[in-house]
């Protein structure tokens, strides 16, 4: 006769974290339906939408500017003064040299037009007169190279904007040396392409907020730790508090502004290595769509172009993960009225 030995029965224990889940889902999903086959399609009840805390915002396009981080330094006014110094000490010169010339001229063409009526002036009065009037002569060209290798250098170092700015005194170059306004060398990295040069870009300090800065010329020099192209840009000393020498960081505008959709970063759920975001379309449907998420932005994502959403369009910004573990359940059907089926235990 075989004996029976009694004990407590053992249950599974995957079969129990079945049942658990089981349970957990059809407080949440016990009347939702998921359609994953039928255009990524999923229907919460709004009792189900709190519980699962699922929230939506409403759709707004925006205008996007591709930015450039490049690298500054806040040159120092003093080069710009000594520049100035040197170009009007060799204007001077030179208007002095012009001077001398003239006099020289009028003294030779005088000796010699009495040395040639009745040889009031001696010859050697002539003589003297001519080699005065060749060696001012000299002078007066040597004066007016130097002022033009001075012109030259500043157009140079500064570009034709600011060397004109220089040469005139102007209230630009007056603003400058009284540290007012100042020059930030941009040297923008090698690796970066611009397709034209911006009139105007951002640079900040560490010392304050982005000052906006317009651009002045090409830089003749560059950052040699950076060894990328530079400009020039002028801005306002203050509020951002730029001070020469200090380093500073600039923003440039790359390309044109595009339209297009910022998509936040509770809003996108990854499926098979795709991002996907969902759209509400009625009070308790939801459509899945595809987000491209190529270019990321400060907290989340850039969607250039209107095909993907339009104004006006409600998107989950909170509970997407929920409607996503909800669109992969299998379709619940709800029993009909007591009838149960004999081989269910």
């Amino acid at each position: 006769m075989k004996t029976w030995r009694r004990g407590r029965p053992l249950i599974p224990v995957a079969f129990l974290l079945f049942t658990v889940c089981l349970a957990v889902f059809f407080v949440f999903a016990g009347d939702v339906f998921g359609q994953p086959g039928a255009g990524y399609t999923v229907t919460v009840s709004a009792k189900s939408q709190a519980a699962g805390g699922i929230r939506t915002e409403t759709l707004e396009s925006s205008r996007r500017q591709e930015m450039i981080e490049a690298y500054g330094t806040v040159l120092q006014p003093g080069e710009m003064f000594m520049d100035r110094t040197s170009f009007v000490s060799a204007s001077s010169a030179l208007e002095k040299a012009n001077a001398e010339l003239e006099a020289s001229k009028r003294q030779y063409r005088r000796l010699k037009t009495l040395n040639e009526i009745g040889k009031n002036v001696s010859d050697r009065a002539v003589e003297a007169a001519a080699a005065s009037l060749a060696s001012d002569t000299a002078g007066q060209a040597r004066a007016s190279w130097l002022l033009q290798e001075a012109e030259d250098r500043i157009k140079l170092e500064w570009g034709d904007r600011l060397a004109g700015w220089i040469f005139t005194s102007s209230p630009g170059y007056q603003r400058l040396v009284n540290s007012r306004d100042v020059l930030v060398r941009v040297t923008v990295p090698p690796a970066e392409a611009l397709r034209g040069i911006p009139a105007e870009i951002g640079i900040r300090s560490p010392a304050g907020p982005t000052a906006r800065a317009g651009f002045m010329s090409r830089a003749r020099s560059t950052d040699p730790r950076i060894q990328g192209v530079s400009f020039i840009y002028i801005a306002p000393s203050l509020p951002a508090g730029l001070l020469p020498g200090m380093n500073v960081t600039a923003r440039l505008p790359a390309g044109k502004a595009q339209t297009g959709f910022f998509i936040p970063l509770s809003s996108v759920v990854w499926l098979n290595g795709r991002a996907w975001v969902y759209i509400k379309k009625t009070g308790t449907g939801f459509d899945r769509v595809e987000v491209p998420v190529s270019t990321s932005v400060t907290g989340g994502y850039f969607v250039a172009g209107t095909l993907n959403f339009s104004n006006g369009e409600r998107i989950v910004v909170g509970g997407a993960q929920a409607l996503l573990s909800a669109e992969m359940q299998p379709k619940v059907k709800k029993p009909k009225g007591g009838e149960e089926d004999e081989d269910e235990d």
